[in-house]
């Protein structure tokens, strides 16, 4: 067919693109941001929006680099400067320009050249395109070593001379840490950028984010969202999901339940119930205990924590008023909730009474990052704690991903001279910025420090006056005043004096060994009962326990391996052997036989347990 022959409605111009390989790799972001703007409007980072424009209209390091961690929200900022750009809101020199996306796996095919010769034509559209085009690279720190193969080429070295002469501009995204580990190490590279510190906003700012979200979700979804759904997306993935950032775990919260609600067809509206039944989903933990508030959680903490720990009552009181001081918002909102030194001799209740402050506070007693500081005496060990570039730390990654925690220092006199002054910027600022450079918040943990320092004195003082809860106020401050004496012998002034709460743990006599004797093999019962069997026993059998198992200068650590000795063994070596039957039972009746020593006569204790079981 001949030319001449065509119709005019036949005949098709094909205009080629001056940008071929930008407008097949790369996505246009003002384009898309066009067509649902609603859908990208930024609320709440309009400060690091506009950093992004001035580093843009710099003559020199005009290639911002947002670094920030994942989910902080780095990609909603170049978003929100592509709305601000086709409202017209930006200065005269950002008007009218592309922001396009560009996804540096998408090159990684053999497709077109390769990698390099892909990236190479995507820089050199750029630079022709210089004004009207500016490229976003999320993952910026993934091009240091992209394409290489083991020759020195790589995409790094492809972007470097254009940045370096100013032919084109870019903007980068990256973590803190990739960041330390590729950008920063390429002096050359790192150089050209501006970098812009994104951080994570706080509950507050976090709030006012998804609030400004909240008409796009109830649009997309056909629900309702209420304010108290709002804030408990925010609070509970604070308090549950810590291995993620503000606002994006808060937007998943919410997006997940507003999900669940529009899927039932028979609940129009968004609930805080309903956040707190996407993280029992998750979690597993009853949406009562989730929803419940500090009003609701610390009530009858003294109660609650003496019925767990024996024999303290004066060490549960000081740390029941603390907590409740500190959860009240009475303390300085820049520290801990409470920080304490627990003194006493072993075995006397420190570490359960940690344990049990957690089951109060986070409903979790497993809620305590413990450290022995045994394993931190070496001059250089607190750098374990802090962690480097390119390993974490123990202290800083357990309180970066459960800030709602007990932390725990067992045996602080252990520890180096460093260690204690790493925790005095703990005590004092309640932060650390751990070797990665990251800030680490102390604020929600309450921290808890041991030692066993001063025990003689506690030991002289209960053989000659008894319990502290029998002196009198001019007595217990010269006790204390001693007791201060002491632990300045091994810690400086400036330590001790920042710890809030130092608290007195009492030797513990025959009756407290005998209350946790009781709770004790309570406590065995209730396991017990998951292997079909239970327990019964008279008060001889406590007694029993009680006299064998009292050690002044032990507390209940002998009581502990007296049980696991003279009831748990014989009780697992006939269970393991006995056949299990539903509906049935296994009842072991602990009995006792033999004589007790009178002190006259019978010198020697002559009891032993004696076990009875029948099939119940």
């Amino acid at each position: 067919m001949f030319l001449s022959e065509l119709d005019e409605t036949d005949i098709v111009i094909v205009q080629e693109s001056d940008t071929p390989f930008l407008d097949q790799y790369t996505e246009n972001l003002t384009e898309k941001v066009s067509h649902k703007p609603e859908d990208y409007q930024v609320f709440g980072r309009d400060q690091e929006i506009e950093d992004v424009g001035v580093s843009l209209m710099r003559k020199t390091k005009n290639s911002p680099l947002l670094i920030g961690e994942a989910g902080v929200g780095k990609t909603a900022i170049v978003e929100g400067l592509a709305f601000n750009i086709l409202k017209g809101n930006v200065p005269e020199g950002l008007q009218g320009l592309v922001i396009r996306s560009l996804e540096l796996s998408s090159l990684m095919n053999d497709q077109d050249g390769g990698f390099i010769f892909k990236f190479k034509k995507i820089i050199e559209e750029m630079m022709q395109t210089k004004g009207q085009n500016l490229l976003f690279i999320d993952e910026i720190h993934t091009i240091m070593g992209a394409g290489g193969n083991g020759d020195v080429l790589d995409a790094g070295n492809v972007l470097k001379p254009a940045l370096a002469r100013g032919e084109i501009q870019i903007i980068g995204a990256t973590t803190l840490d990739e960041y330390h580990l590729t950008i920063e190490r390429d002096r050359a590279l790192e150089r050209r950028f501006q970098k812009i510190q994104v951080n994570e906003p706080d509950q507050t700012e976090a709030i006012a984010i998804l609030n400004g979200a909240k008409p796009s979700f109830e649009k997309f979804h056909h629900v309702i969202i209420d304010k108290d759904a709002i804030e408990q997306a925010v609070k509970l993935s604070i308090r549950y999901i810590t291995d993620r950032f503000l606002p994006d775990k808060a937007f998943d919260l919410l997006d997940e339940a507003a999900t669940i609600v529009s899927a039932s067809g028979t609940e129009s509206h968004v609930t805080e119930k309903d956040i707190a039944t996407v993280i029992k989903r998750r979690m597993g933990i009853p949406v009562t205990t989730i929803l419940k508030d500090e009003v609701t959680r610390l009530t009858d903490v003294e109660e609650r924590l003496t019925k767990r720990v024996k024999g303290q009552n004066f060490a549960v009181e000081s740390v029941s008023d603390a907590v409740t001081i500190s959860k009240a918002g009475l303390q300085d909102e820049n520290k801990p909730l409470a920080t304490f030194l627990f003194l006493g001799t072993t075995g006397v209740g420190k570490t359960e009474l940690a344990k049990a402050l957690a089951e109060v506070l986070f409903d979790d007693e497993r809620a305590m990052i413990r450290f022995d500081m045994s394993e931190y005496s070496q001059p250089g060990s607190s750098i374990k704690l802090l962690g480097t570039q390119t390993e974490k730390g123990t202290l800083t990654e357990e309180v970066k991903h459960h800030p709602y925690s007990i932390v725990l220092f067992d045996e602080l006199e252990k520890a180096d001279q460093e260690v204690h002054d790493l925790l005095l910027q703990i005590l004092d600022d309640g932060r650390l910025t751990d070797g990665m450079g990251r800030l680490i918040n102390f604020k929600n943990t309450l921290v808890i420090m041991t030692t066993n320092i001063g025990a003689e004195k506690i030991k002289t003082n209960a053989e000659l006056k008894g319990d502290l809860e029998n002196l009198s106020e001019r007595e217990f401050q010269q006790f204390m005043a001693g007791m201060e004496i002491e632990l300045q012998s091994e810690f400086r002034p400036e330590f001790i004096n920042r710890i809030e709460y130092k608290i007195i743990f009492k030797m513990l006599g025959r009756d407290v060994i005998k209350e946790i004797a009781e709770k004790n093999l309570e406590l065995l019962n209730i396991r017990m009962k998951r292997q079909q069997a239970s327990i019964r026993y008279s008060e001889e059998v406590l007694d029993y326990l009680a006299d064998n198992g009292t050690d002044a200068n032990n507390g209940a650590r002998p009581l502990a391996r007296l049980i696991n000795r003279k009831v748990l063994a014989p009780i697992a070596e006939q269970l393991i052997q006995f056949p299990k039957y539903d509906g049935k039972t296994w009842l072991f009746e602990i009995s006792v036989s033999g004589k007790a020593p009178n002190m006259v006569d019978e010198l020697v204790d002559r009891r032993e347990l004696v076990f009875d079981v029948s099939l119940r």
